[in-house]
């Protein structure tokens, strides 16, 4: 009796010994694997645009509009998150250049003082080329045939670049707002008798605050371009970001999501104004300085 006592518990004890083994070994395999294969969630992109007909904030702060919404589509486009808040256009640059934020969308007007920071990845297409216009009251009656005529107008335009950046033009008297809605109320209150404008914030104008507009001259156009920071902590290579960003831009106006997006935003009409591009192996580059000796006949902000 005693012995079988004995050898009992020693082949108990062995047992147990084997079972610890064994869940030891499969709790490292387990752990093996898992870091293995288990991938590393990458940062979510950091966005910014400025409030905007384009841009909108809900009362959560939550941003909406044309804009949002392009960039959530490409964004679930490319698989990569992208945060969006809202801060003033010259402030996006600054944040851009530091590299607070990766993407935004930059501003270009041909021969003026409007033009994008150097050494910043930019897309080689615009996304929207817009005409730059003079809008006025209808009831002014004001008819414009040449930019020179203008120099006998007040004339309000939008703060799109830095105070020493401006180019003052001669004869011509020009006031700058933060945004459309102040340079709306300007022109509604005759604080100004032209506002600069391009259609996309002449018709939010019309629609939210139902003043209406005349078109009265065309006198240059804008591009609008995605631009991303050439050194963020977020993005290991920002020429590949703007590449895969642009090619889902284009991939998502073919399949005719764009112009889903137009609609739901209420902005079917920028849909003329579209750069069609085509999915090439350079779609970006990194912006370098250029000649800034601009022809002061056309120098107008937009």
């Amino acid at each position: 009796m005693f012995f079988r006592f004995i050898k009992a518990k020693k082949s108990r004890l062995t047992a147990r010994r084997f079972y610890c083994l064994l869940l030891c070994s499969a709790l490292l395999s387990s752990c093996a694997y898992s870091q293995e294969k288990k991938p590393t969630a990458l940062e979510p992109l950091k966005a910014a645009f400025p409030l905007s007909p384009y841009t909108q904030v809900d009362e959560q702060g939550i941003a909406y509009g044309f804009v949002p919404s392009l960039v959530s589509a490409i964004s679930e486009r490319m698989g990569r998150d992208i945060d969006i808040q809202v801060m003033p256009y010259l402030r996006t640059l600054h944040a851009l250049k530091t590299g607070q934020i990766d993407i935004t969308f930059g501003l270009r007007v041909p021969e003026s003082s409007v033009y994008l920071p150097d050494n910043i990845v930019i897309a080689s297409e615009a996304l929207l080329i817009l005409p730059v216009s003079f809008y006025a009251l209808p009831e002014r009656n004001i008819q414009i045939n040449n930019l020179q005529q203008s120099n006998n107008y007040r004339i309000g335009t939008i703060r799109l670049e830095k105070k020493g950046q401006r180019i003052k033009v001669q004869d011509q008297n020009v006031y700058y707002y933060k945004d459309a809605y102040s340079l709306s109320k300007a022109l509604q209150a005759h604080h100004i008798d032209l506002a600069t404008l391009e259609p996309g914030s002449a018709k939010k104008i019309t629609q939210q605050l139902g003043l209406q507009l005349e078109r009265v001259y065309d006198y240059n156009h804008m591009e609008t371009l995605a631009v991303f920071a050439k050194a963020s902590p977020r993005v290991k290579d920002p020429l590949t970001l703007c590449q895969s960003f642009v090619e889902a831009r284009i991939k998502i106006f073919n399949d005719g999501r764009f112009e889903t997006l137009l609609i739901d935003t209420q902005m079917p009409y920028l849909l003329p104004y579209y750069n069609r591009a085509e999915i090439t192996p350079e779609l970006c580059h990194i912006a370098t300085p250029v000649n800034r000796n601009i022809n002061t006949s056309n120098n107008l902000s937009p």
